[in-house]
This record gives structure tokens, C-alpha cells and sequence, in this order.
């Protein structure tokens, strides 16, 4: 806390000012000649992850009054046998602790920084506090990840213990993501610190100046009551108006939650209404495609009974093809057997020509006549056409020569051998 004491010039103590007398203030105060000093730095401490404390930093800067900060680092070196991992560390603290300069530069305030090897941190936050006679120190509740509008307890262990065992001399804020959590105030004042633009120090000659005795002493023993009490209604001020800020900031962001909500409300309706839109639209096409299904089935139905129809014609075909083909080959050996029988012929015509008898082969097996309208049957042998007719009709389905089963009941014209007999029948007659 700083007291401002109005005096000729305003001086800052340097050492401890110590006021003395009875309660009732009919004796003389007196004054310690011992030296007394007012530290105006504010002491932040910070960890060695990069910026992780820049959030308590700003809020040192913007709400203690401070005008010159100590950035203080506790580095804790544990197992950390391996001395080029040390070195590490070390430059890494040092390079934080350079951007958190940067930081205090870019605000406007003065700033050095600390740097501490220490077996635990709270023990080198402790003795920096004993040794440099910290009155002011600022450091975290707890990591800014866990802050909670409703939070109001340290987290911390390193801040519960600061709160602990820190000397009651030093006044603590505990901050956690910009927000003062909580405050530890100093309850013991041996040391009186003031707020002023120079450093300076006060003796005995100089308290009790000109003809001034023992009453301007206790003069300014009621100044200096005074000024406290003006200073403490300051700082509850400047605590309410902090507070105020947290209200304020918390109600904003109140507001700010129920309008999320009703936007998660208005997108849970357009979602819904979306959801019906998407539920009907895949109806839709579900019996699109139901329907299209139908269809593709009526289609494949009646392209296998086209297929089925295909195949019966084309089994015929081929079965249709097959007789052509053994026809093909029949009439093949009807024509050869043709050839042969008109070589026989010719053979035997020169023959008749001297006898005039008709050939055998002119003679019909059925009737032993000459055949006038030969017809070539399916076993080969060549019928008179009437006779041959006459043969199936009486419900024969066998071969007149060889008395075997005929493939098929067809007749051929044999005109080869017509001709070959109406030849000889001319010949014969003239």
C-alpha cells in the first residue's frame, strides 16, 4: 500500500520509519535515526512457459500504481543432471523473461527482470521476499485455463503457500486469466513506504525543522494516521471499482451466454425444421426410388422373357441349322453317288447301244419297270416317284432296299438320271 505524506517536497524513505510515544500523546514522539527506504517496485512473479503469466503482468501494470516492475522466474533445476539441458532451460527462462520486458515496454513502465536457481519455487519466492524486503507481489492463482467466473480459491499449491508463509509485511494479489482472485494484505507496517518523485533520507534534523519541537512530531504522526486512512479508502475504492468491472464484465458475459443460447436455439429450430426438409426430401426419394426399382424389375422380368424367347429361336436355329447342314451333306453324297451313276451310265449306254437293253439302275426296285419320274429317297437308292409316294403312304417308314429306318421322309428329283433315261428311250425307239 503507498502512503503519500505531504511535506515540503515529497521523498521517498529508504529503511523503516518507526513512530513511538504513549497513547495518550502527552510525551514527545521519537524518531529512530536508523535509514529508512520506500521500495516502489512491484514484484510478478511468473513460470517458465512462454507467457503464460502475460495476462497477471498486464493486470500489475493496469491496477497496482506501480511504476517500476521486477519480473521474477524461479527456475527448479531438479535431476536436471545433464549440464547442456540446464543450459537450455536457462536460455529459455532468460528469452521469456526478455518478451515479458518487451511487454512492460510497450506499456510504458520500467521493468528488470529476476532470475532465481532454487530447489522449489516457493522457497526462492520466499527468500526473494525476506532478502529484498518485497512489500508488493503479484502472481498467479492457478493456470488461466482453469479460471471460472465463480472461482474465488487459490489452486495453486506455489500460491498457497506464498499466502501461507509469505511475511505479513508484503502485500499479495493473486490473479488468475486478468481477474484478481483474491488479496492478501499486509497486516504488519514496521516499514512506511511513500510514494514520491525522489529518494532521499530523513533524519532527526530533518523532521523537526526551523523552531518546529516536539509538536509538529506528533503533527505529523496525525498526518501520516490521516494519509493512511486516505490511502486505504483509495485502494477500497480502486477494489470496488475493480469489482465493479468483474460484475460488469461478468453480466456481459451473461448476456452474452443467453444470446448464444438463443442463437443455439434459433440454429436447433433451423436444424430441426432443416431435419424435417431432410426427412421428407429422403422420402421422396425413397419412393422415387422404390418406384424406379419397380420399373427395373417389370424391365428385367420382361428382358429375361425376351431372352428366354431368344434362346427357344435360337436352339431352333441351330437345330433348324444342323438338318440344313445334313441336308447339305446328303444332297453332297446324292451328288456323288449322281456322278458316279452317270459315269455307270455312260459305261453302260455304250453297252446298250449294241444290245438295246434298259440299264439296271433305270429299273424302279418297287415296280422292276423303267422309271419314267425318278425320285432319290433318304437311303440313297433312286425310286420310281409314284412308287416311293405310294410306299410312305401305305405308312412304310423303312427303305425298300435295305428295310431300314428313314431319317426323313424327303424326296429328291433325280434329274440326272430322267434325263439319262429319256435319252435311252430315244434312242431305243429310233
Amino acid at each position: 500500500m503507498t502512503l503519500k505524506i505531504p511535506m515540503q517536497e515529497m521523498v521517498k524513505l529508504v529503511g523503516s520509519l518507526r513512530l513511538c510515544g504513549r497513547d495518550n500523546g502527552d510525551e514527545p514522539v521519537v524518531v529512530s535515526k536508523r535509514e529508512m527506504v520506500m521500495d516502489e517496485k512491484v514484484y510478478v512473479a511468473v513460470s517458465g512457459r512462454d507467457l503464460e503469466n502475460k495476462s497477471s503482468l498486464v493486470w500489475a501494470i493496469q491496477n497496482t500504481g506501480g511504476r517500476e516492475f521486477c519480473i521474477v522466474y524461479v527456475l527448479h533445476p531438479g535431476a536436471m543432471f545433464n549440464e547442456q539441458k540446464l543450459r537450455k532451460e536457462k536460455e529459455k527462462a532468460h528469452n521469456n523473461l526478455d518478451k515479458y520486458l518487451t511487454i512492460c515496454r510497450q506499456m510504458h513502465v520500467k521493468a528488470e527482470k529476476i532470475y532465481i536457481e532454487m530447489d522449489s519455487v516457493e522457497e526462492g519466492i520466499l527468500q526473494l521476499i525476506s532478502q529484498r524486503g518485497v512489500k508488493r507481489l503479484v502472481m498467479g492463482a492457478a493456470a488461466d485455463r482453469h479460471y471460472t467466473m465463480r472461482m474465488r480459491d487459490l489452486l495453486s499449491k506455489k500460491a498457497i503457500c506464498i499466502h501461507r508463509e509469505a511475511p505479513d509485511t508484503c502485500h499479495i494479489w493473486f490473479t488468475c486469466n486478468g481477474y484478481l482472485i483474491c488479496t492478501r494484505e499486509a497486516t504488519r507496517r514496521d516499514n512506511l513506504y511513500v510514494e514520491g518523485t525522489s529518494s532521499s533520507y530523513l533524519t532527526q534534523s530533518e523532521i523537526t525543522n526551523g523552531t518546529e519541537s516536539v509538536a509538529s512530531s506528533s503533527m505529523a504522526k496525525d498526518d501520516v494516521q490521516t494519509q493512511v486512512a486516505l490511502i486505504e479508502a483509495a485502494s477500497a475504492k480502486r477494489e470496488t471499482r475493480f469489482e465493479m468491472s468483474k460484475r460488469e464484465e461478468a453480466e456481459k458475459s451473461a448476456v452474452d451466454a443467453i444470446k448464444r443460447v438463443k442463437e443455439l436455439e434459433n440454429g436447433y429450430v433451423n436444424e430441426l425444421k432443416r431435419r424435417k426438409e431432410t426427412e421428407k426430401a429422403l422420402k421422396e426419394v425413397k419412393e422415387e426410388f422404390e418406384k424406379m426399382r419397380l420399373e427395373a424389375e417389370t424391365r428385367i422380368s420382361k428382358s429375361n422373357m425376351v431372352i428366354r424367347n431368344l434362346q427357344g429361336k435360337y436352339s431352333l436355329s441351330m437345330k433348324e441349322l444342323r438338318r440344313l447342314r445334313d441336308e447339305q451333306e446328303e444332297l453332297k453324297r446324292e451328288l456323288t453317288e449322281v456322278s458316279k451313276m452317270k459315269s455307270k451310265y455312260n459305261e453302260e449306254e455304250a453297252s446298250l447301244s449294241k444290245d438295246r437293253e434298259p440299264p439296271q439302275y433305270f429299273m424302279c426296285p418297287i415296280t422292276q419297270d423303267v422309271m419314267e419320274d425318278p425320285y432319290v429317297a433318304a437311303d440313297g437308292f433312286t425310286y420310281e416317284g409314284e412308287a416311293i409316294r405310294g410306299w410312305f403312304n401305305r405308312g412304310h417308314e423303312t427303305s425298300p432296299m435295305t428295310n431300314r429306318r428313314l431319317p426323313h421322309t424327303s424326296l429328291v428329283p433325280n434329274l440326272a438320271l430322267r434325263s439319262a433315261i429319256q435319252e435311252w428311250l430315244q434312242a431305243s425307239s429310233s
